[in-house]
């Protein structure tokens, strides 16, 4: 069977990685490359799915390394969105960690820095490397021996992979340390006391308020209502002046981020009356 049929690729194998506590659907291509299924990606990392699609399609660069291949899953073969195991790095940087929860960025910046060389070396040797428990280990990983004189190639890989993970540990702890001396230091200087503290976290949050609607999440709304008003007729002003009633806001980029999938439901419904009237 060959690799390429009509507009999607057929892998020859496919395999479930293990990063960390999370799991990665991945597959070699017949030219060797490797890619992963953007959803798994994104369920990992509890991004939202369609709007990374969007911002990678707007990129000429990660455009191209967004491929259709056939994956097998429980409910038989699907063809999915996935992403050159090289261009994950790539990806991961367009991702404004300013945007994303506190609790999410370290398992962003793990994956930045070694998904794609834990799927190369995956399917390199057919041994799955021992995952830890968590992205953030709550024990110090012990610094390796060094291999003896006249030691194996591959005893020497592994000592350097453990090396650099070691070297990473004690730069992420070092980093860690100083965020958190910093923001003691900051808390101590500003706060006098418990109850300053208290009295202060309710007025921090009403002046932050809510999370809006990131540019990836503004770029999908125009997207969508231009295809409602392909298919409907309807204005740009009208369609946004409904989606901003509807949402109780001046304008459709004030609408809070945690409403985004009723903002999706909202263009559903009427694209598909739309849809369905265009079909009579």
């Amino acid at each position: 069977m060959s690799e390429q049929s009509g507009e999607y690729l057929v892998p020859v194998e496919q395999a479930v990685v293990p990063f960390f506590d999370r799991t990665i659907v991945a597959a070699r291509l017949s030219d060797g490359r490797i890619v992963a299924a953007l959803r798994s990606l994104c369920d990992a990392l509890q991004l939202d799915r369609y709007g990374q699609v969007q911002r990678i399609r707007g990129d000429e660069v990660l455009n191209e390394q967004l491929l259709h291949v056939e994956i097998v899953t429980e409910g038989g073969p699907q063809i999915v969105d996935a992403l050159s195991a090289w261009a994950i790095p790539m990806w991961l940087t367009g991702v404004k960690l300013t945007r994303i929860a506190a609790e999410k960025r370290p398992a962003i910046l793990a994956f930045k820095r070694q998904a794609a060389d834990v799927l190369y070396r995956h399917f390199a040797d057919r041994t799955a490397l021992p995952a830890p428990d968590t992205l953030v280990p709550s024990e110090p990983i012990a610094r390796p021996e060094r291999p003896a004189d006249g030691a194996e190639r591959s005893a020497w890989i592994e000592y350097h992979h453990a090396m650099e993970a070691w070297l990473r540990w004690q730069d992420d702890m070092d980093r860690w340390r100083a965020r958190v001396d910093q923001r003691q230091t900051e808390l101590e200087d500003r706060m006098e006391s418990v109850e300053e503290v208290t009295r202060l976290i309710p007025e921090i949050l009403d002046r932050l308020g809510p999370e809006t609607l990131s540019p990836e999440h503004q770029a999908t709304v125009k997207n969508l209502a231009k295809r409602l008003n392909e298919l409907a007729g309807f204005s740009y002003a009208t369609i946004y002046g409904e989606l901003n009633a509807a949402f109780h806001v001046g304008k459709y980029s004030d609408i809070p981020a945690a409403r985004w999938p009723d903002v999706l439901a909202w263009f559903k419904a009427r694209i598909d009356a739309a849809e369905r009237r265009h079909a009579r």
